[in-house]
C-alpha cells in the first residue's frame, strides 16, 4: 500500500504535465495566419491548405464559365481587409475537398464568424448548395444587406419590379 501511494504523485504528476502539453499543442495549432485572400470566399492558410468559407457565395473574380461577376475584386478586398495577414480559428465539419482543391471551414477571427460577417456586410450571398448549421442565418444576412443597400447590393438595392433577386435565391 505504501508503496503504490509512493508511486501515485509521480504518476499523477507525469499524467498532469502529459496532458497540459497535449493541451498546448492543440491551442497553438489551433490557430493560422491568414497569408493570402483567392477571392470573397477563399483563402490560404501558413499551413498551405486552401480554405472555403462554407455557406458563403461571393462574386467570381474569373469563371471557367464566362465573364467575372461585378463586385469580384470588391469581396475580395473586403475579406482580404477583415482577415488576411491576421490569425483565425477553423471549424472544419467535412474534410473532404471542394472541385477547386479547398476545404469548406467556417471561419472565425476572435469570436467573429467571417463567413456570415462578409455576407451581413453584404460583400456575398448566402449559399445554399450544402446544408450548414448557419444556413437560415446567413439567409436573413443576405436579405437584410439587400434591403439595406450593403455591399455589392448598394447599387442593385431591390425594388418592388425587381424579379431576379427572388427568382435566383430559389
Amino acid at each position: 500500500m505504501i508503496k503504490t501511494e509512493r508511486l501515485l504523485v509521480p504518476i499523477t504528476s507525469v499524467i498532469i504535465i502529459l496532458l497540459l502539453a497535449l493541451f498546448h499543442m492543440m491551442q497553438s495549432g489551433r490557430y493560422h495566419l491568414v497569408m493570402s485572400v483567392f477571392d470573397g470566399d477563399t483563402i490560404l492558410l501558413d499551413d498551405n491548405r486552401r480554405i472555403r468559407l462554407i455557406g458563403v457565395e461571393a462574386p467570381a473574380l474569373q469563371s471557367p464559365y464566362g465573364d467575372k461577376d461585378h463586385f469580384g475584386k470588391e469581396s475580395k478586398k473586403y475579406l482580404a481587409s477583415l482577415i488576411l495577414n491576421k490569425k483565425v480559428s477553423l471549424t472544419i465539419t467535412d474534410t473532404q475537398k471542394d472541385g477547386f482543391g479547398s476545404i469548406p471551414a467556417f471561419v472565425y477571427l476572435g469570436d467573429v464568424l467571417v463567413n456570415g460577417r462578409v455576407i451581413r456586410d453584404g460583400w456575398a450571398r448566402s449559399s445554399r448548395i450544402f446544408h450548414h448549421t448557419y444556413g437560415d442565418l446567413f439567409t436573413a444576412y443576405e436579405r437584410e444587406a439587400h434591403s439595406r443597400g450593403l455591399g455589392m447590393w448598394k447599387q442593385q438595392k431591390k425594388t418592388d419590379n425587381d424579379e431576379t433577386y427572388d427568382r435566383d435565391r430559389n
